[in-house]
């Protein structure tokens, strides 16, 4: 698809979903443009590790689809990292886009170096392991007031992360590439020498 979230945002807004986008401090942190179906991870905050460790997140990552973007909502908690190279390894094995963290991540070199899109607040050294258990996946969860259901279309790129509802995706999808169309025009005429109001009165957009 490759359209921009910015293309998005303004065709969500368009069809009265003005509050599809998730916090500007969920950035890029390894890979480039991230597009997928949404795979989210349910977390509980608990104070003790489990035994045997990591059985739901083991769990969840053998779940994640191919074309996956694994969403995992963690409250910004700054004690524990949602999301490290061995998990990334683990969802490429399994045709994963990339993932959305709403929090610190770790192993960012390493992850990097594997060129997996990662989405995030940031980094931290602590373990996941007794600060937070993986209870349920795919599931619907909710980050910064924007419901994100399984399946749902994820667009994630420099300008933030984009979540379209499935009920309008045909809609918004349309009217982003309409837009996208005229804002070519736009530019293609503001270059050429027409100032740029009578180029928004003819196409519409800025």
């Amino acid at each position: 698809m490759s359209l921009r979230t910015s293309l998005l945002s303004d065709a969500l807004d368009h069809a009265g979903r003005r509050r599809q986008c998730l916090a500007p401090d969920i950035v890029p942190l390894s890979g480039g443009r991230l597009e997928g179906r949404a795979f989210p991870f349910v977390l509980e905050r608990v104070d003790a590790p489990s035994d045997p460790p990591y059985r739901g997140l083991l769990r969840a990552l053998d779940a994640v689809p191919a074309g996956a973007v694994v969403v995992i909502p963690g409250g910004r908690a700054k004690d524990a990292a949602l999301f490290g190279e061995l998990m990334a390894t683990a969802c490429m094995a399994r045709g994963a886009a990339g993932a959305v963290c709403e929090g610190y991540v770790r192993d960012l070199p390493e992850v990097r170096a594997s060129g997996f899109a990662l989405f995030g607040c940031g980094t931290v050294p602590y373990d996941i392991d007794g600060r937070f258990e993986v209870i349920a996946h795919g599931e619907p969860v909710e980050i910064d007031g924007v419901l994100v259901e399984p399946g749902a279309l994820v667009v994630a790129d420099e300008d933030g992360v984009v979540v379209v509802p499935p009920e309008v995706e045909g809609e918004v999808i349309g009217a982003a590439r309409e837009k996208e169309s005229r804002e070519s025009e736009f530019r293609a005429a503001v270059a050429a020498g027409m100032p740029a109001a009578e180029a928004y009165e003819r196409f519409g957009v800025l």
